[in-house]
């Protein structure tokens, strides 16, 4: 698996406490996570960050206190509530009382893409603490749950969420606004067909959203947004669906062990293949191949 690019800053492992879930080693590209139980802050001294910064608060209210390049952000945090710091500055924390938190840091690189994409390349990003967005909080909890119980295609759950984390922060928490941001994005059915014809050649590797998006010659955020609008599937979902599908085929008319047929179809371990399989066709995918047989 590749390694990830480091977008999460060092002081992540100087924090008081050590995260109990994280991204490390996932391979993810474009954006990070960590999750803190009881994260407490005193006057906590930190360098810049290289990667846009937003803490998802989940649980125990707390006031944060903070100055962010010098610049004082304070206010009352509750659970479903966020904080945005943009990417490069330094900071300083106090709260004033331990916090649970998803850290996510999220490549600047991606906001950018996305902007160009809309046709709207020149914008900022607001700060701000204690930020009330269900859409933000929605993603923050799809990432949660993704570290705390990886599933197969990870590294293109973290392509594609990256992106919707882009274009939320875009359209509410940017110079942008909703009103700049395009509402429609549509694929030809020859460009849809390239997308498919990749993805079914490439079933067994670990697909990134970037490489499909290629296939149809689109940018990866413009492909993610038209894939789904063409066949009401995001790229993860549909390459998971036609992973069990092509297992299922395997299973019914080859000779193949069940080990051989999860490596053939994308699965990392056997286990994981047989409780995906289990989980969507209600059975283990011996007993499906026993039933097939009869």
């Amino acid at each position: 698996m590749p390694e990830s690019i480091q977008i999460s800053p060092p002081w992540v492992d100087h924090l008081p406490r050590r995260p109990v879930a994280t991204s490390d080693g996932l391979g993810w590209q474009s954006v990070q996570a960590h999750r803190f139980d009881a994260l407490k802050c005193s006057e906590l001294d930190l360098p810049p960050a290289p990667g846009h910064f937003i803490a998802a608060h989940l649980m125990r209210p707390c006031h944060v206190d903070t100055r962010w390049s010098g610049r004082p952000h304070r206010g009352r945090s509750l659970p479903g509530n966020a904080m945005l710091m943009t990417a490069g500055q330094d900071s300083v924390w106090h709260c004033s009382s331990a916090i649970d938190e998803l850290h996510v840091f999220l490549d600047p690189a991606v906001v950018d893409e996305v902007a160009e994409e809309l046709g709207r390349p020149n914008f900022s990003l607001i700060d701000g603490v204690g930020i009330v967005d269900p859409v933000l909080n929605e993603i923050a909890h799809q990432l949660l749950a993704e570290i705390e119980r990886p599933g197969i295609g990870t590294r293109l759950f973290a392509d594609t969420i990256a992106r919707s984390l882009a274009l939320q922060l875009l359209r509410r928490h940017s110079t942008v606004g909703a009103s700049g941001v395009a509402q429609r994005v549509a694929m030809t059915a020859r460009q849809l067909r390239l997308a498919v014809d990749y993805i079914e050649s490439h079933l067994g590797e670990d697909l990134s959203l970037e490489r499909i998006a290629q296939a149809p010659g689109m940018s990866a955020f413009r492909f993610a947004r038209a894939f789904r609008a063409a066949t009401g599937q995001s790229p993860r979902q549909y390459v998971i669906a036609r992973r069990i599908e092509c297992a299922k085929q395997l299973l019914r008319t080859g000779t193949a062990g069940v080990a051989d047929v999860a490596q053939r179809v994308g699965f990392a371990t056997q286990s994981h293949f047989t409780s995906v399989f289990r989980r969507r066709c209600g059975t283990t995918p011996k007993r499906y191949r026993d039933l097939s047989r009869i």
